[in-house]
């Protein structure tokens, strides 16, 4: 079927772009002399013009700022919840982290809107016409793609109430996965000092990296199957699989390196405070049978523990100020101290709230209340401190699976820019390729 050549300014969508604009290609060929018709103002367009009249807002360093920003958050809320006292190198080594994730942050807030010339400069056109050339180059036509340094597909869409229905599309997808990739940071952040500060940082690094080899390879296969089963007769999105942009199992920021490092961000890690650790800090169910990752039970078991300990401890402290300013040895004569003397030894109170108050044969002595009103505030502390670790167990694990969803609607952006470009298709100038 025919397809149009590409004057100047024929509007352009972008799967990266973050707002609902479209943007118009501008040659950037040294040497013109083809072009569309009399208007010597629209020259005709080649692989070599390669960019748009103004940049678009670019995904990947906005899904980077946003990353960087909320797993320094994470590292905030994670230090806060499991250190305490005279931290030293611990909080030296947060306060660093927290600092270069900021830091990357800024570097990348400053690429948003200064990203697409350089990076479409250095990008390639994809399905080309192999037979017509204008000033040497060959052109390029309604079927052509640019595939820009930095990921995204680039196609020319003639109309533009077309170009603009699908760009918003695509900024609305592009929205979502910036979101799952941010939530999923802030929790890989609060989950490596947990996790840390629990089974070790060695430990905690090898399963951060054991999940990435992991979760890429399972990206891998969800693109492999998402790719197979759509659109399937849509001939510019199947052209768009197999010969511009086919599904590899490198990682897009692998591609530079070493010349390059920026496209690294927190959003593929997984958080590993999901894993269920024994006392020590191994890997092991706490039925001491089968190592497990995370258990819906437990983990409920847990929550309704902290929040009874709160409760309880709420209610003993209260009992407690009865016995403000009364000797320690004067305790067991009053009738005070011997209802909770009594409580404790009913059960009433879980065992470790009431710990201090029993020697070590595990007797409860009335003189050991006024020390146990002085510690149930930080054994309360203690257990919001808990709830936390526990939210962000829980935040881990369900953002665990937010990549495969973000990655959903980055295939969604594809198949976005697809649909358009089939929809426009028949909307260009009267000057066709036969084939291309």
């Amino acid at each position: 079927m025919s397809a149009s050549y590409i004057p100047k300014d024929v509007y352009a969508v972008c799967t990266f772009q973050t707002d609902s604009e479209p943007r118009q290609l501008i040659p950037t060929r040294e040497t013109i002399t083809v072009f569309y018709g009399s208007d010597t103002t629209r020259p005709l367009l080649t692989v070599e013009d390669r960019n748009i009249n103004k940049e678009f807002p670019c995904k990947s360093p906005k899904n980077a700022m946003w990353g960087f920003l909320c797993f320094g958050a994470g590292l905030i809320v994670g230090a806060l919840l499991v250190l305490s006292g005279p931290v030293g190198w611990a909080a030296l080594a947060v306060g660093v982290g927290v600092l270069a994730c900021a830091g990357a942050a800024v570097y990348h807030a400053t690429k948003i809107n200064h990203l697409c010339t350089e990076s479409l400069g250095k990008g390639n056109w994809k399905i080309e016409h192999e037979k017509v050339t204008f000033d040497r180059s060959k052109a390029i036509t309604q079927n052509s793609i640019l595939v820009c340094d930095t990921g995204g597909l680039l196609s020319p869409i003639f109309s533009y109430a077309v170009a603009k229905k699908y760009a918003q599309q695509i900024d609305s997808n592009n929205g979502k996965e910036i979101f799952l990739n941010a939530v999923a940071s802030f929790f890989g952040g609060a989950g490596i000092i947990i996790a840390g500060a629990e089974m070790g940082i060695a430990k905690t690094l090898l399963w951060m990296g054991v999940t990435m080899g992991v979760m890429n390879e399972l990206s891998y296969w969800e693109r492999e199957g998402i790719r197979n089963s759509s659109l399937e007769d849509n001939s510019h999105y199947q052209d768009m699989n197999k010969e511009v942009d086919e599904n590899s199992r490198i990682p897009g920021y692998l591609n530079d390196v070493p010349e390059s490092v920026t496209g690294i961000t927190p959003s593929d890690l997984a958080s590993p405070d999901i894993l269920e650790l024994n006392e020590k800090g191994g890997l092991a169910s706490r039925d001491g049978k089968t190592p497990v990752f995370f258990n819906g039970k437990w983990y409920i078991q847990d929550w309704q523990k902290n929040l009874i300990e709160i409760k309880q401890g709420t209610a003993l402290s209260k009992d407690l100020t009865a016995l403000e300013g009364i000797d320690s040895r004067e305790v067991w004569k009053t009738p005070e101290g011997k209802e909770i003397v009594e409580n404790i030894r009913n059960g009433k109170y879980s065992e470790s709230l009431v710990a201090t108050a029993k020697d070590g044969l595990g007797r409860v002595r009335p003189r050991n209340l006024p020390n146990l009103a002085r510690e149930l505030p930080a054994i309360k502390m203690q257990n919001i401190k808990n709830i936390g670790k526990l939210g962000v167990k829980g935040g881990g694990f369900v953002g665990f699976f937010f990549p495969f969803i973000a990655t959903c609607f980055s295939e969604d952006s594809r198949k976005i820019l697809a649909q358009a470009m089939a929809e426009d298709f028949g909307k260009g100038i009267n000057v066709v390729a036969d084939e291309s």
